[in-house]
């Protein structure tokens, strides 16, 4: 029997439940946050996609039931073709998408190229899966992208470590409502402003402001900045536009 049909929508994008993972010994949360502190990564924050294209990356990801992680990953790719000065077509939008799905989602998650077909003019599968390559190349092959999940795994392994379930919960839920925010156009155009340790930080914090453990984390999280005033002054307007957003 095949039983990664039975496996919820967002368990393929957790990270196993290893203490390893989130140990100091391990350095992953400083690799991870200095990252976000590189030119290259701040230049991409600052790239604005044109309203056309966020709306048909929204329709198509809402059409196939991609991740989050692939969502973002494939904002980020589109981001990278700007500042490369790539034009972006319906193909080139379309191959993103699908590329960052086969990156980031389960094996089991296969994409419907067909249904793909029915929605836009696109002459045959082929057309996309030539694109796919192509975007390799021109990535060189070097497509990770650092996405919320990332961290959202990271912060669920450590409450995993000290086996606090309504830690896990709150992760958990804060992880939730971003994927269905995500899904929102008016929202999705304003995260992508904010590096992704920014956007995990705030929707755990809707979720549960006073919690010792997500203030620590906070803590935490600016000791691995090079600027922790700025980050934090980030923190604090994120945080209070998901406020607005989904009051």
């Amino acid at each position: 029997m095949n039983t990664s049909s039975f496996i919820k929508d967002t368990e393929y994008i957790q990270a196993a439940c290893d203490p390893q993972l989130s140990s100091p010994h391990t350095h992953l949360l400083a690799t991870l946050l200095s990252q976000e502190d590189q030119h290259d990564y701040n230049q991409l924050l600052q790239i604005q996609l044109p309203k056309d294209i966020l709306q048909i990356s929204h329709q198509l990801s809402s059409l196939l039931h991609i991740s989050s992680s692939a969502i973002w990953m494939s904002i980020v790719l589109l981001k990278k073709l700007i500042i490369q000065k790539y034009s972006l077509d319906l193909l080139t939008i379309i191959a993103c998408i699908t590329l960052s799905s086969k990156y980031q989602d389960s094996s089991s998650e296969l994409i419907d190229y067909e249904l793909i077909l029915q929605y836009y003019p696109i002459q045959n599968i082929q057309q996309i899966h030539n694109t796919e390559i192509h975007l390799l190349d021109i990535f060189s092959y070097d497509i990770s992208v650092t996405t919320p999940d990332h961290f959202f795994s990271y912060l669920f392994n450590l409450s995993n470590s000290d086996d606090n379930h309504h830690l896990k919960e709150i992760i958990e839920q804060g992880r939730s409502l971003f994927f269905m925010k995500l899904h929102s156009y008016e929202t999705m155009k304003l995260l992508y402003n904010y590096p992704s340790s920014i956007v995990t930080l705030s929707f755990i914090y809707k979720i549960k402001s006073n919690n010792i453990f997500i203030i620590e984390q906070i803590k935490n999280f600016l000791l691995h900045k090079k600027d922790p005033t700025y980050y934090f002054t980030q923190l604090l307007h994120c945080t209070a536009l998901l406020q607005s957003i989904t009051s």
